[in-house]
């Protein structure tokens, strides 16, 4: 009984305030680690204040802007219910801020894994991540930003876990991979690429035995391809009366033909050629693209002078290039993934590893390379080149990121002006009543005149909106209801109703808006004649 009762108080003893909890499980977070998330963390909201602190929508969240049911037929069986957790409204605020705090965590996983440890390293990792223009592209889409975000975490952590923890990590590192998947699928490329950098340094260590080496690489492309089959498995168990959409080839996802192979892993390096050194995103500054290739340049020299001074042996060079190889393969391997569809720059997260892998074999490499005055003298001229170019790559993203936000901005502000223009003309047509529909013929045609800013049409990153793409999509009509507060009935050119009014002759006869004549009662409703 003595005994029982001392176990008691002892245990009593050991119960901490919540302050005291955090405390100790913050100072037990290594340094580095916690200057990546602090510079993630102040780094992202300083990008993406702007976006947060105002309203700017798409089609995707005008449609989904007081739901949260999104997701199910896309393969996305899981983001219903992460909706939900923020509430059913898209505010941009809140999901900023959610967003922020989790994407914060990503950047921590990367230093770990590729052993990035220096300050100026962590910093500089933190603000390729967060800045990354594809984060961009997801906060247009507002209403699921923060879903993405813990996709995008859980995929990093899965990596985490099947890297250092052996099976059982495996075992966790898939069912974290599963449900990123279950989330948003274009995430998958992240867990692999961080697997694979992980795998390289361990190699380069050459503590580890080949066939060790070997064995741990098999067992991670166990722990890939488990989570994807399962997610699969899942994907066909919550679609089986609703079916899979195609958007964007999302139904054909796991179905590769070994034919076609060759020519999507092709693509997959070509596409850093694309986005690096063409600019076909217009996410770079000019002088980026020479600091890319001495970057690659440098960074080549360092790989050479490493292998050289490690001495691995023949089977684990081998074992070593191929991995830095398949690093870049595995960070594109959404081309694979989705051979059909047409892959957006939010769906690319994983191609900016490629950025990361020079920081982590600058660090990797300058222990070995110290003890000499030449091979010194070239790991800090190379630590310079590199690192100018990240940080100068990262305020290119920044700058990318604003401006396409005041592209949004003032695409909302034209579509309201333009709006309140066309329902003023809708309410002074002669017989209209309140209450009648509106019927709005041509509307999903975008034509010039709907691109007044053409200085802003280089920051086109999907899910960003200007005036045109406002007006053009089915969704208009519920900007007219949310924004300008026209709440009877809108329909869109698209719409079964449109169309066969277009087919009359009496509005084939109608000029176009703004021309007189342009908007005319008949039948009971509005009918306003956008294009033929």
């Amino acid at each position: 009984m003595r005994q029982g009762a001392a176990k008691i108080r002892e245990v009593f003893r050991r119960i901490e305030t919540p302050e005291g909890w955090l405390a100790k499980r913050w100072r037990q977070v290594p340094g580095y680690i916690r200057l990546t998330y602090l510079a993630a963390v102040v780094l992202g909201l300083l990008t993406h204040l702007y976006m947060f602190t105002n309203k700017f929508t798409n089609h995707d969240d005008l449609n989904q802007m007081f739901y949260a049911d999104y997701g199910k037929a896309s393969g996305r069986w899981l983001l219903p219910s992460l909706l939900r957790l923020d509430g059913n409204i898209s505010m941009p605020w809140l999901i900023g801020v959610l967003s922020i705090l989790c994407l914060a965590g990503v950047p921590c996983v990367v230093v770990a894994l590729l052993r990035i440890r220096r300050p100026l390293g962590c910093v500089a990792t933190a603000a390729l991540l967060v800045t990354f223009p594809g984060v961009a592209a997801t906060f247009g889409f507002m209403f699921s930003a923060d879903a993405y975000c813990v996709s995008l975490l859980l995929a990093a952590l899965g990596a985490y876990l099947a890297v250092r923890r052996g099976w059982l990590g495996s075992l966790l590192g898939a069912a974290a991979i599963t449900l990123s998947l279950g989330i948003y699928q274009a995430y998958f490329p992240v867990a692999a690429a961080l697997m694979v950098g992980a795998l390289l340094f361990e190699t380069l260590d050459g503590t580890a035995s080949l066939r060790a080496l070997v064995g741990k690489g098999l067992r991670l492309v166990l722990t890939l391809a488990g989570a994807l089959l399962a997610y699969l498995v899942v994907v066909q168990l919550t679609t089986r009366d609703s079916g899979l959409t195609d958007y964007e080839g999302i139904s054909d996802m796991g179905r590769i033909s070994l034919g076609e192979l060759p020519r999507l892993v092709a693509l997959s390096y070509w596409k850093y050629v694309a986005f690096f050194l063409r600019d076909d995103w217009n996410c770079h500054a000019a002088v980026l693209g020479k600091a890319f290739l001495l970057t690659a340049l440098v960074s080549l020299a360092l790989g050479v002078l490493l292998l050289q001074r490690r001495g691995l042996g023949g089977g684990k060079t081998v074992l070593a290039l191929c991995l830095g190889g398949l690093y870049p393969l595995a960070a594109a391997l959404i081309y694979v993934m989705v051979p059909k569809g047409y892959v957006h720059i939010h769906m690319l997260y994983g191609m900016v590893l490629l950025l990361v892998a020079p920081l982590a074999l600058m660090e990797y490499a300058g222990p070995q390379l110290q003890d000499r005055g030449g091979t010194r003298a070239f790991h800090a001229i190379a630590s310079w080149v590199i690192l100018l170019t990240l940080f100068l790559t990262a305020y290119s993203y920044g700058v990318t990121d604003n401006n396409a936000y005041l592209k949004a901005d003032l695409g909302m502000r034209q579509c309201a002006a333009y709006s309140n223009r066309l329902l003023e003309r809708v309410e002074a047509a002669q017989g209209y009543e309140p209450g009648m529909p509106v019927v709005l013929v041509g509307s999903t045609t975008r034509e010039a005149g709907l691109s007044p800013t053409p200085e802003l049409d280089t920051a086109d990153l999907v899910g960003i909106f200007d005036m045109g793409d406002l007006r053009s999509f089915f969704t208009y009509r519920h900007f007219l209801r949310y924004y300008l507060g026209f709440s009877q009935p809108v329909y869109t050119g698209e719409s079964p109703l449109a169309q066969g009014f277009a087919a009359t002759q009496q509005v084939q006869a109608m000029p176009l808006y703004p021309q007189e004549g342009s908007v005319e009662v008949m039948d009971g409703a509005v009918v306003v004649k956008l294009n033929p």
